[in-house]
């Protein structure tokens, strides 16, 4: 799917809801009433998607609070910048509410409710998105020592340079380059103005009465749905690569494959000016004394990747010592267990420790000191401070009630458990490792990765082979007998 088609496709049903609202004599004007339908069901489109997996979206948010919160920091504008630490702590809300706003937007567009008050919350809500994926795509252009508003720094766009690295407009269900995606929002400013000053000629379908109670019908049905999305269940429907039923292993072969066969060229030319150009590597190892360097300037070019770079050739996973075990879990043929634990809230508490060193002297000074030849002379005691995590008493009961009985089942089959945390130092993961009364190796990855592979926190995800076979959401953790069905 790309952006044109799936325009495209909106385009096509707002014509023939069009020219049904035009049968049914309820449109004012064909143009106006054509916009109407094609921006309320772009809204609930792009609302739906993101709806699925609101956690995807508040995840967003917390990336451009973040950006935006170093942007303004230490500027004049310096003020604003406690804000968004603020809304960090309500970003699912701020995700919840922008979602269901946008659906609603697209009902009350497409139903005729409250003209004006819907001209209005959509050039607003037009004006919020154009400014998220302006400050996207415009951050490209900005090095990464460089203050935003120091437009005098502001170089060659590098998609490297971006605070964001993608608006989310559409969730996972459809990546659209930053530069795409802000013009997208600008083309949609176009309608935006139109229903500001032509709010009058929206038509209207159905009673007063009925528009109201679709109204309240939809917005009760989308903040459950995004509710229930949010809080108790995995996403209805997964765009992301890590679904169940993908086999992990195979796809970062492909893509490792494919990165590693990315074509390489030279590109060469003149110092004294000329055409340009462009060999093969092994063209330009029987060609290279043709091309002394003090006469040609020389440039490696890398091109572009076969096929589309995922979050699966990130995916890794170490133990404490930093050894990559990636390997360990999609090579397995049997089946395991992976409890993943993205972010872990935890307190820290001070305290002394005693520390004991023996100390040694040597019997006989002539000959090298081991065990043989020393003597304890003295017993030294020492304290040192030191820094403990204290772990959130729910988080670990969520343990005790739902995944350690888990946990204990797998072990008495012979089955692995890998647990694996992001976010954590190894020292914190032994922390958390004691505080929840296990005996079993603990693991970590990127925070991101992780939230990636499952939104639940904690989350469980049986593999085989390489293969997610099935996710469960924490609030819906399997017992034993359930899980067993999974592994027939």
């Amino acid at each position: 799917m790309t952006i044109i088609k799936l325009m495209s496709y909106i385009g096509i049903i707002a014509l023939a809801v069009t020219g049904l609202t035009i049968y049914l004599k309820r449109s004012k004007n064909y143009a106006i009433t054509f916009l109407q339908h094609f921006a309320g069901i772009l809204f609930l489109v792009s609302g739906f998607v993101k709806a699925v997996d609101p956690l995807g979206t508040a995840f967003k948010m917390e990336q451009y609070f973040d950006a935006f919160y170093y942007t303004f920091e230490n500027t004049k504008f310096g003020f604003i910048a406690p804000l968004f630490p603020f809304l960090h702590n309500y970003v699912n809300a701020f995700s919840i509410g922008t979602i269901v706003l946008e659906m609603m937007l697209g009902v009350m567009l497409v139903l005729g409710i409250r003209p004006k008050l819907t001209a209005w919350a959509f050039f607003l809500l037009m004006i919020f998105f154009t400014i998220l994926t302006g400050f996207t795509f415009l951050t490209g252009y900005v090095p990464v020592d460089a203050n935003f508003f120091e437009f005098s720094k502001w170089g060659e766009f590098n998609a490297s340079n971006m605070r964001v690295s993608d608006c989310g407009c559409f969730g996972d269900f459809l990546k659209i380059e930053p530069r795409t995606s802000f013009l997208k929002d600008v083309f949609l400013m176009i309608p935006a103005l139109i229903f500001l000053f032509y709010h009058r000629l929206f038509h209207r379908l159905f009673t007063p009465g009925a528009r109201l109670g679709l109204s309240i019908i939809s917005f009760v049905g989308f903040l459950f749905y995004t509710l229930n999305y949010t809080y108790w269940n995995e996403p209805s429907i997964d765009f992301r690569p890590f679904k169940e039923g993908v086999n992990i292993r195979e796809q970062k072969q492909k893509e490792q494959q494919a990165e590693a066969n990315r074509p390489v060229h030279q590109v060469i030319t003149p110092k004294g000016g000329g055409n340009s150009i462009t060999l093969t590597v092994d063209e330009y190892m029987k060609r290279f004394k043709e091309f002394p360097k003090d006469q040609f300037d020389i440039e490696q070019i890398t091109g572009e990747s076969e096929m589309e770079h995922t979050k699966i050739s990130d995916f890794r996973i170490t133990d404490v010592k930093d050894i990559d075990i990636t390997d360990d879990i999609l090579l397995d043929t049997a089946y395991n267990l992976m409890i993943v634990n993205y972010k872990v809230s935890f307190d820290k508490e001070t305290g002394m420790v005693e520390k004991t060193d023996t100390v040694y002297a040597a019997m006989d000074s002539t000959k090298e000191m081991n065990s043989e030849n020393r003597v304890i002379q003295s017993i030294r005691k020492t304290t040192e401070q030191v820094e403990n995590a204290v772990f959130r008493p729910d988080w670990i009961k969520t343990y005790d009630e739902k995944i350690t009985p888990l946990i204990k089942k797998a072990e008495a089959q012979n089955i692995y458990v890998h647990l694996v945390f992001g976010g954590l130092s190894p020292g914190q993961i032994a922390d958390a490792v004691r505080a929840l009364k296990l005996e079993i190796p603990a693991y970590q990855a990127d925070e991101t990765i992780l939230k990636t592979i499952i939104r639940s926190n904690p989350g469980i995800i049986l593999w085989k082979d390489g293969v997610i076979i099935k996710k469960w959401h924490i609030n819906k953790a399997p017992t034993w007998e359930e899980l067993s069905q999974y592994m027939k």
